[in-house]
């Protein structure tokens, strides 16, 4: 599936697939779906700590973006950390976090939709 996203004022061709979630295991270590769940859960902590977390869940967010970003066209984006210094202002449109979840998510729960209406 593939969608434009908008962050901090830029556009960005995004595509996810089944190769999104092993590519974001081979890069991070870590599951791309057990990480979506910890970031969903996250407004339903208490305030204080959601401060805690908010840095690690950040940066979940924008590596699971990258990656989507690579796998549209990768001329979009040097490297992770250029990708960041391109970003001025992650939080003046808040938008781009559902929409960045729901496009990691789309050939998963694509699936689970289709076996639910049978």
């Amino acid at each position: 599936m593939r969608k434009v996203i908008k962050i901090s004022n830029k556009e960005y061709s995004m595509k996810s697939s089944a190769y999104t979630q092993f590519k974001y295991k081979n890069d991070t270590g870590r599951k791309l779906l057990d990480d979506i769940q910890e970031i969903s859960h996250y407004n339903k902590l208490p305030e204080e700590k959601q401060i805690g977390m908010m840095d690690d869940l950040l940066e979940l967010l924008l590596k699971i973006a990258f990656i989507m970003i690579e796998e549209a066209d990768a001329s979009q984006v040097t490297t992770f950390d250029n990708f960041l210094k391109d970003i001025d202002g992650l939080f003046d449109n808040t938008e781009w976090i559902n929409e960045v979840i729901e496009l990691a998510t789309a050939p998963i729960s694509r699936g689970i939709q289709t076996n639910s209406q049978n």
